[in-house]
C-alpha cells in the first residue's frame, strides 16, 4: 500500500519540523489503516463459523446456546452448588451468577467477543476474548468436563497467537493461583507472568517478532 507522500524541496521550507510531522502522521495514518483492515478481516473470519486446527471451530453464541453455556458455569463452579437449600434456590443462585458474569464482562470488556468452541460440530466450550489495538484479552477460556485433558484449550489458544502474531500484539489473561491447571497450562503455551495479585496471576504472551525486536 503505498503512502502517497509528496516531497517537497526542503530549501524552500521554512521549517524542516514541518515535514517531519506531515511525514509522521502519514505513517500513522497508513499504519492504522493496515492495522484497520487486518483486525476487520479477523472480525469477518469469525462472522459465523471460524475454522482452526484440528476439527475445532469458533462461532459466536446464539440464543440457543443458554443451556450450554448455564452448564459450563455450574461445572466451573460446583461450590455453588455446595450451599444448603432445595433445587430451587441452588438455580436460583447459578442464575445470579451466570448474569452477573456477563454483566462483568459487559461492563469491563464492552467490545467482547462471546465464542462457542466446537470439536467436530459439537459443542465442547466456550471463549471470551476482546480484541483490542493494543492487546488481545483472553476473559473466558472454559470447557466441559468431558472436552477437558484433549488439547482443545491450547488448539484454541495456539490459533489466537496465529492471528495476534500477524498484528504483532501481545495477549494477557488472569488465571487462578490455585486450584487450577492454567498457570502451567498458559506457561507452556509461552505466557508469562507480569503480576501476582493473590488469588490470580496476571500473564501474557508476546508474539515472536516482538520479542526479538525487545532483545536487539
Amino acid at each position: 500500500m503505498a503512502l502517497g507522500i509528496s516531497f517537497v524541496n526542503i530549501s524552500n521550507c521554512g521549517c524542516i519540523r514541518d515535514i517531519c510531522n506531515v511525514f509522521k502522521a502519514r505513517v500513522l495514518q497508513h499504519l492504522r489503516a493496515c492495522y484497520k483492515h487486518e483486525r476487520g478481516r479477523v472480525m469477518a473470519g469469525l462472522n459465523g463459523s471460524f475454522a482452526l486446527p484440528g476439527n475445532l471451530a469458533l462461532r459466536f453464541t446464539g440464543a440457543d446456546d443458554e443451556p450450554f453455556l448455564f452448564q459450563l458455569l455450574k461445572e466451573a463452579r460446583p461450590w455453588l452448588s455446595w450451599a444448603e437449600g432445595n433445587s430451587d434456590f441452588l438455580r436460583v443462585l447459578h442464575e445470579q451468577q451466570f448474569n452477573a458474569i456477563r454483566t462483568g464482562l459487559g461492563q469491563a470488556y464492552p467490545e467482547h467477543m462471546d465464542l462457542i468452541i466446537e470439536d467436530c460440530g459439537i459443542r465442547v466450550g466456550r471463549l471470551v476474548v476482546s480484541l483490542g489495538y493494543s492487546e488481545w484479552r483472553l476473559s473466558e477460556l472454559q470447557l466441559l468436563t468431558g472436552a477437558q485433558g484433549k488439547g482443545i484449550g491450547s488448539g484454541v489458544i495456539r490459533s489466537l497467537q496465529t492471528a495476534a502474531a500477524r498484528l504483532s500484539l501481545p495477549i494477557t489473561l488472569s488465571t487462578p493461583m490455585f486450584g487450577s491447571h492454567g498457570p502451567h497450562v498458559y506457561h507452556r503455551l509461552g505466557f508469562q507472568v507480569t503480576e501476582v495479585s493473590p488469588p490470580h496471576y496476571h500473564m501474557q504472551w508476546m508474539p515472536p517478532q516482538v520479542v526479538a525486536s525487545m532483545q536487539h
